[in-house]
């Protein structure tokens, strides 16, 4: 039993608990409604406020009750009570956390109050339109940088698909084992005769075609013009190996090899697009390719931050699964 004073001060203390916590319960929700298609993060963290009253009353009546089956029961109940709550509070956190790391950070306050419904100016809009056309924004030569730790073949595989979109044919050139990833993921566009995919070999021998994927040994790279020459005007080349080049073949090679292509490829008005992982290389190597690339882009989380002109557009991953094959469709590479 409490002592007259200290229950006293337990009631005071239970009594504060109860007004804040049906405060913040009054508050959250009012939050809640006030955003309408809002985060629910702000629902969850009204519930979490019920739990927080009930820690202060029911270990009050668990003390002050004489029958050990009820302060037992009390007892369990709040240990349930805590596992179910403390819950909750963690998947406010966790949409919360997404949130700061999936949403533009320009747009993270809009993503809070009013969900994923944003309210757009005719100025907005454009933009929007503008910036879709990844064909135009990748007209000039563009070099793509990412880190082990960004969303690399995801990258390629959006600007494929996206390409396909806007009805543009596509050269894939990259290496094993991604090659293989990448045709099970968009084999699809090679079946209809939208994309070739080239692979440059450290295995193979001779010039060779297996399953659709034109194999192009290390040492034979001068023949890659070769397989290119007769490319449409308005092609995409994609060329993700350079890192790979660089640390296999050296600088010196690669680079002839990569400003060859950078000039025939201006030359044949196809749109190039190169990808280094800049962590693998040193600031003067990696700048040093950047030289034969008119845009510079870089990976942030779900999104291609593209300088055009001294501004920047994004390309944002938004295809991903949702994206359907029309089988119909024919688009052939010459």
């Amino acid at each position: 039993m409490l002592t007259p004073d200290i229950t006293i001060i337990h009631i005071i203390f239970v009594s504060i608990s109860m007004a804040c916590g049906l405060a913040a319960i009054y508050f959250w929700v009012k939050v809640y409604f006030e955003t309408k298609k809002g985060s629910v993060a702000w629902l969850l963290l009204a519930l979490t406020a019920i739990f927080l009253i009930t820690t202060a009353i029911f270990p009050s009546i668990a003390i002050t009750s004489q029958d050990a089956d009820i302060t037992e029961a009390i007892l369990l109940f709040m240990g349930f009570w805590g596992a179910v709550y403390t819950s909750i509070f963690a998947s406010a956190g966790i949409l919360m956390y997404q949130a700061f790391k999936t949403i533009p950070r320009e747009k993270l306050g809009d993503f809070l109050i009013e969900g994923m419904v944003f309210s757009k100016s005719e100025e907005d809009i454009d933009s929007i339109l503008e910036i879709d056309q990844i064909s135009s924004l990748l007209s000039r030569s563009t070099l793509i940088e990412y880190t082990p730790k960004t969303r690399y073949e995801d990258s390629v595989i959006e600007i494929c698909l996206r390409l396909y979109g806007e009805m543009v044919n596509i050269v894939l050139v990259s290496t094993q084992p991604r090659t293989a990833m990448y045709k099970e993921k968009i084999g699809d566009l090679m079946d209809i005769g939208a994309m070739k995919f080239i692979e440059i070999s450290s295995t193979s021998e001779q010039v060779s075609n297996e399953d659709g994927i034109i194999k192009l040994p290390t040492y034979e790279l001068d023949k890659f013009f070769e397989l290119t020459s007769k490319l449409p005007k308005g092609c995409a080349v994609i060329f993700e190996p350079i890192s790979q080049l660089l640390i296999t073949e050296g600088e010196k090679k690669t680079y002839k090899f990569i400003s060859e292509m950078a000039e025939r490829f201006t030359a044949n008005e196809l749109l190039l697009v190169g990808m280094i992982n800049k962590s693998a290389h040193n600031e003067q190597t990696t700048s040093r390719f950047e030289g034969l690339f008119l845009n510079i882009a870089e990976e942030e989380g779900a999104k291609i931050r593209l300088l055009k002109g001294g501004k920047e557009e994004y390309i944002r991953f938004y295809v991903g699964e949702k994206f359907y094959m029309e089988q119909d469709v024919e688009v052939k590479l010459e």
